[in-house]
């Protein structure tokens, strides 16, 4: 996710979202790759590491529990 995005979303809303990416990640540890919650978790683990790679240099958005700027 680009730092412009990231910037528009508050600390409540950035943490939300790296619970959803984290308990994705145990959703594709938990299930065979065949199982569908697994086919789900790793779209959107792709999704979410798609926008991570796409603008964000350093990948570290996730991590950024109470980004910088205005909410």
């Amino acid at each position: 996710m680009t730092s412009q995005v990231v910037g528009a979303f508050g600390p409540k809303q950035v943490k939300q979202l790296k619970e959803i990416y984290e308990r994705a990640r145990a959703v594709t540890a938990q299930y065979p790759e065949t199982h569908v919650a697994n086919k789900a978790a790793k779209k959107l683990l792709d999704a979410f590491e798609t926008v991570m790679h796409s603008g964000e240099s350093d990948g570290q958005w996730l991590n950024e529990t109470a980004p910088h700027g205005n909410a």
